[in-house]
């Protein structure tokens, strides 16, 4: 199954949203909670999923947090909080590259989903200076199965015993669950106007050529694809036009739309 950006948004979203809620993830999510967040999917865009397609899916987001909380500690690096980007200089940047080619995608540039890989793993994947505990002996995270403790292998003199690693659940900040509580309800937006559209009345690649464009608030983004969605024909125009000529669209429509 091929995972379009705005699916794994989605399904980050509902994650730390089942986080937010209480659930338990010590263990890792629970079958019941991977087929909701499958069913989630399923009525956003009706591709069926499975609980398994799912994890697997977590399982590549915790891969990915584990890249870039180890790109964090490099040596020279900045780290930019509002857009949520490593920086090297650009000297740094190109050598490290060119002996880590896939680490590219991580480095001067807005990391895919952030927020949402910090409020999932963070508690027990960071590393280094970034640890959450950082009074507990660093070890290597070892991999996050359902149904199975989180352990890890202590430094030291008992380097070669595992222990159970309880996590400690932090209380996010008001500001970043009035962010997560927004983008929540903006993808539920989508999720209601595609589901009062026709499967084949929407463009495959509307939703991306919306979202995508720079200089707008997602809230002005979010009402012209509701427009869209609900005219075929603009839709599937839009899709087709230039990146340009989709700019001007957007600032016409949305001017007379008063955003």
């Amino acid at each position: 199954m091929k995972w379009q950006s705005f699916m794994s948004t989605f399904v980050l979203n509902n994650m730390c949203e089942l986080i937010s809620s209480g659930v338990r993830t010590d263990k890792g999510f629970k079958e019941v909670h991977l087929n909701t967040v499958a069913k989630q999917v399923f009525e956003l865009c009706g591709q069926e999923v499975s609980a398994t397609q799912v994890y697997n899916h977590q399982r590549k987001w915790r891969s990915r947090w584990i890249q870039v909380s180890k790109l964090r500690d490099l040596s020279g690096a900045s780290w930019h909080e509002n857009t949520c980007s490593i920086v090297l200089e650009a000297e740094h940047y190109a050598d490290h590259v060119a002996d880590h080619p896939r680490d590219a995608e991580f480095l001067n540039t807005p990391i895919q989903n952030y927020n949402q890989m910090q409020h999932i793993f963070s508690f027990g994947l960071a590393t280094g200076k970034h640890a959450m505990d950082s009074g507990e002996p660093l070890g290597s995270p070892m991999p996050d199965f359902p149904g199975t403790p989180d352990v890890e292998i202590l430094d030291g003199p008992n380097k070669f015993g595992a222990v159970d690693r309880k996590r400690k659940r932090g209380g996010m900040m008001e500001e970043e669950i009035n962010v997560f509580c927004s983008m929540t309800e903006a993808v539920k937006e989508v999720a209601t106007a595609i589901r009062e559209c026709k499967p084949l009345d929407v463009h495959p690649d509307l939703y991306g050529a919306v979202m995508t464009q720079g200089g707008f608030s997602d809230d002005a983004l979010m009402a012209a694809l509701s427009h869209l969605l609900d005219n075929k024909a603009q839709g599937v125009g839009f899709v087709a036009m230039a990146e340009a000529h989709r700019v001007l669209w957007l600032r016409s429509w949305l001017g007379k739309h008063y955003y």
